[in-house]
């Protein structure tokens, strides 16, 4: 009888300590289930965010390749129009830089022959090309170049003349020949200037 009593109690105690490791064994479980439950929650709970992190990045990213292409095709069409607006200025200058330099031109012309009146008419006084560019203030090339220009500027005013005594020599016939020897002693007086005015410029050189 005692031997069977201590064999239930062995049986008794073992029983109890199985039951307790087994518990022990079933809670480390639950308690690891929970965690990993945890963890699947955390997991879930910041897949939604990443997604919708992921999706602003991209229409964002599109967003912003939008804009630069916009400013750049409108850089672009102004620096086009800035481009036609500089070849209209430019153009416009240049016409304005040909008006300029043709009306100095034109008002040098007049001067210079001014010039070469003045250098014909002491010149025809029998002064020399030195004396003329000393009494001018001019270099003795100067005055032979404006000398040569009044004798090439006499046929055509004689020419000029001539045309206009022709025409009044219709209504007036008799004065036809002295306008006639007038002009013919200017056209003379304007080649021996010339002549003179070769002659001249070796000495002026020596």
């Amino acid at each position: 009888m005692v031997e069977r009593r201590i064999t239930r109690s062995r049986r008794k105690r073992r029983s109890s300590a199985t039951l307790e490791r087994l518990e022990t064994a079933r809670q480390r479980r639950v308690a690891q289930l929970e965690r990993e439950r945890e963890k699947e929650r955390r997991v879930d709970a910041a897949l939604g965010p990443f997604a919708e992190a992921v999706t602003a990045v991209e229409v964002a990213e599109r967003r912003r390749e939008d804009r630069i292409a916009a400013v750049e095709a409108q850089l672009a069409r102004k620096l086009a129009e800035l481009d036609r607006q500089r070849a209209m200025k430019v153009a416009e200058c240049e016409r304005l830089v040909e008006q300029v330099r043709a009306d100095a031109e034109m008002e040098i012309a007049e001067w210079r022959s001014v010039m070469a009146t003045s250098v014909a008419q002491i010149r025809s006084s029998d002064v020399g090309v030195a004396d003329t560019a000393a009494l001018l203030g001019i270099s003795a090339k100067m005055v032979t170049a404006l000398a040569r220009e009044a004798a090439r500027a006499v046929p055509a005013d004689a020419a000029a003349g001539t045309a206009m005594v022709d025409h009044e020599n219709a209504a007036m016939p008799g004065e036809a020949t002295a306008a006639a020897d007038f002009e013919a002693t200017v056209a003379d007086g304007a080649a021996a200037m010339a002549d003179g005015a070769a002659l001249d410029s070796p000495g002026e050189a020596g």
